[in-house]
């Protein structure tokens, strides 16, 4: 078990940056599984790490959990923006069909929003915290996540691998409306998470949909490479964002 942070470079005190590369280890050492809940999917180191796995002709099926819409006028702007921009990135490295993402949504298909902030990597690595898939909980918030992973300890690594496929399937079966066992089984059965998920998606019950992206407009566009309102660093880099969308009239 382990505390991971993010702090920025603060009044001379260096910055700490231990929850990114947490995420990107994991990405690494995933065999079959990356399941993800989180607000956001706006950081480019992660979503550049998860590419290169999807390259790969051995690599892990990605699950994203993720709100339809970020809540408020600017957060959606900037989020959902940036999260549109790096689906582009991840559907183009998506060689062998194992990424989704997908989104809540109650019996009457009304969106439910998602403030989770999960990764479950096969049935090794659960970390839960504060930290979001965006750019400022990388390297601009202060963030505190709890990891857990099973390898660690021989004498108990059996009985955390189960504990942490449970709480996996018990995720998936709150979002789709059913039981942790039939999902065990669904997944079981099918031989992959994303087909037992599929499998189990009804119009009956709140359940989870593909997430599909809309066309982004020229500011909101500028934004999304700007990384203007979810910025990696401290002000200076905002300025410098600032600065770089003045000089193409984004503000004009």
């Amino acid at each position: 078990m382990a505390i991971a942070r993010t702090a920025p470079l603060h009044e001379g005190t260096e910055p700490v940056r231990e929850i990114e590369a947490l995420y990107l280890d994991a990405i690494a050492a995933a065999g079959r599984t990356i399941y993800c809940e989180s607000q956001y999917f706006a950081s480019r180191r992660i979503a550049e790490a998860m590419t290169t796995r999807l390259r790969q002709g051995d690599g892990p099926e990605i699950l994203i959990i993720n709100p339809e819409s970020a809540d408020g006028f600017l957060e959606a702007v900037a989020m959902d923006s940036a999260r549109a921009r790096l689906l582009k990135l991840v559907a183009e490295a998506d060689r062998h069909n194992r990424f989704r993402m997908y989104t809540p949504v109650t019996s009457r298909r009304r969106p439910i929003y998602v403030h989770a902030k999960i990764l479950i990597v096969d049935d090794r690595f659960l970390k839960v915290g504060s930290s979001n898939l965006n750019n400022r909980s990388m390297g601009f918030d202060t963030e505190c996540d709890l990891a857990i992973d099973s390898l660690s300890d021989p004498a108990t690594a059996s009985e955390c691998r189960q504990l942490i496929v449970m709480v996996r399937d018990d995720l998936l079966a709150e979002h789709l409306g059913t039981d942790a066992s039939v999902v065990r089984d669904a997944v079981r059965a099918q031989g992959s998470v994303i087909a037992g998920i599929e499998s189990l998606i009804t119009n009956d019950v709140k359940s989870l949909v593909p997430y599909r992206p809309r066309e982004l407009n020229a500011g909101e566009s500028q934004l999304a490479e700007n990384d203007l309102l979810d910025p990696e660093g401290p002000p200076s880099l905002l300025r410098r964002g600032v600065a770089r969308l003045r000089r193409r009239s984004v503000f004009r």
